[in-house]
């Protein structure tokens, strides 16, 4: 397996996790199945890799929109602290 793949893979699984994503949704927004996604995750053999993680890259604004939690943790402001704030257009 190459370098480049097993680099895709790891990039895969983190984007799985971070999201908390299933292999179910992310398949179906890229147009493969379950079993494949699976596959190419795993590094299975005999499969082009390649074109399911260009099909990731095109896809990847619409297989993070489905995440079931945030990515980054925001605090709540304060009206307190944005009052008197300006707005740029």
């Amino acid at each position: 397996m190459t370098e480049i793949i097993q680099d895709n893979q790891k990039r895969l699984q983190v984007l799985v996790d971070a999201f908390d994503l299933s292999l179910e949704e992310v398949s179906k927004v890229i147009g493969v199945s379950r079993s494949l996604l699976s596959r190419v995750l795993h590094g299975h053999e005999g499969i082009n890799h390649m074109v399911v993680y260009d099909r990731l890259e095109k896809k990847l604004p619409e297989i993070i929109a489905l995440r079931g939690k945030a990515y980054f943790h925001i605090e709540a402001v304060g009206v307190e602290k944005v009052e008197g704030l300006k707005c740029s257009k």
